[in-house]
């Protein structure tokens, strides 16, 4: 709702004119009580927003929410996590920076693309994929409205999740009529937006500590890149967004444009339509029991190796990327090249797999132990035995010694041997 009411607030003093677009923000800034105030809450809104909803989607890849026969929730919630990028990216567009003409031409070449190049077929939205006043005014109007569709969408996540859902427990929680609430009433907005608040107290105070100029805010906790490689490399010299670095190194580090847009595709896909991809590859292993990711160190090390390779793709800018020349291959970071394979081998297959790894490792560990222990009794067996006859043994020698010298006749002979 913050970033609703500050967009329209700003909507007023827009001109879709690129050569006016930042004079007219300056002049808001020192003509408008709180205009400068408005405007950079509508821009680190933003990336608050992404931030909380990595949170909430890592939150509830965690807690295994995808384990579900009832999937609508969470495509729903995948399907807006989608939209929101293109709403960001048409706002990035109407700011008229150095990124607003590279993002308008990466985002019509998409959107051509999926057209097969076909003349001109981008004219429609993107006139000549260039910052330009009618362009503005189609990409302005867009802006406004999308939000609310998103809205409507983070509505319906919320009403579709949260009905079975408990999301700290991570158990289904049917509502029974019973209480004087609804639960996922009581869910949603009691728990989830808590938590919501104080994730964005956190944000926002870190970042408000570390930059008190907001000219200044760079979020360097998500920039890792050496400067000195931006002669070389020019194009991939460009600093996108932090939540756009993933997405633009795919399309940098793939051979080919199509490539590139396949496997950022790839990646909406596998996270929206994990349950449906879950249940197929589990459908003949349903007597498998679900364990809890926190109670397991094989998941919970494979999260935790899960988001640092989202860390890892988000905080390097794209000169510092692992990416392809035609003559020279693939040079770079292979850190990053490495987080990629890892990211989707794990939304892929991985995920979907570690309660059937697990129990085969259980059981694996469970006969060896049970063959360590039956060594160990055979073993134990074999000694007791080995022990027992040297006993007995001994116990037969001297028996037979008694019987032997302690005869009269024996004595008698040593006697007179003695003598």
């Amino acid at each position: 709702m913050i970033q609703l009411l500050s967009g329209f607030f700003l909507g007023w003093y827009y001109i879709p004119e690129p050569g006016l677009v930042i004079e007219l923000r300056e002049e808001m800034f020192n003509d408008t009580r709180f205009g400068a105030e408005v405007f950079y809450m509508h821009v680190r809104g933003v990336d608050t927003i992404f931030v909380l909803s990595y949170m909430h989607i890592l939150k509830k890849i965690y807690l295994k929410n995808y384990v579900s026969p009832e999937s609508d929730g969470w495509i729903l919630g995948g399907y807006a996590f989608l939209w929101f990028h293109y709403i960001v990216a048409l706002g990035i567009c109407l700011s008229a920076s150095h990124l607003s003409d590279l993002t308008l031409t990466i985002v019509a070449n998409i959107y051509w693309s999926l057209f097969d190049n076909i003349y001109k077929t981008y004219y429609v939205i993107f006139t000549n994929k260039h910052l330009n006043t009618d362009q503005m005014t189609r990409l302005m109007i867009f802006h406004y409205f999308t939000p609310w569709y998103y809205l409507y969408l983070v509505q319906l996540h919320v009403l579709f999740c949260h009905e079975s859902w408990d999301s700290d427990s991570g158990e289904s929680t049917y509502e029974d009529k019973s209480g004087s609430y609804i639960s996922w009433f009581y869910d949603a907005f009691l728990k989830e937006i808590q938590d919501a608040w104080y994730w964005t107290i956190f944000v926002f105070i870190y970042f408000w500590l570390h930059h008190f100029d907001a000219l200044t805010v760079n979020y360097f906790f998500f920039e890792r890149w050496n400067i000195a490689e931006l002669d070389e490399i020019r194009f991939y010299g460009v600093a996108p967004h932090w939540y756009f670095r993933p997405l633009m190194g795919i399309l940098v580090i793939s051979p080919t444009h199509y490539e590139g847009l396949m496997w950022m595709g790839l990646f909406f896909v596998l996270l929206t339509f994990l349950p449906i991809i879950y249940n197929w590859y589990n459908s003949t292993s349903k007597h498998i029991t679900t364990i809890p990711m926190q109670n397991s160190l094989i998941q919970t090390s494979a999260f935790i190796f899960f988001m640092m390779s989202l860390f890892c793709s988000a905080s390097m800018l794209p000169c510092g990327r692992y990416y392809y020349e035609p003559e020279g291959g693939y040079v770079g970071n292979p850190w990053v090249k490495i987080s990629y394979q890892y990211i989707y081998l794990y939304l892929a297959w991985f995920i979907h797999h570690l309660d059937l790894i697990d129990h085969h490792i259980f059981q694996f560990f469970q006969l060896f132990l049970r063959k360590c222990l039956k060594l160990y009794k055979k073993q134990t067996k074999l000694v007791k035995n080995t022990i027992s006859k040297f006993v007995n043994f001994d116990n037969q020698n001297k028996v037979y010694y008694d019987t032997v010298f302690n005869q009269p006749n024996y004595k008698l002979n040593i006697k007179r041997y003695k003598r």
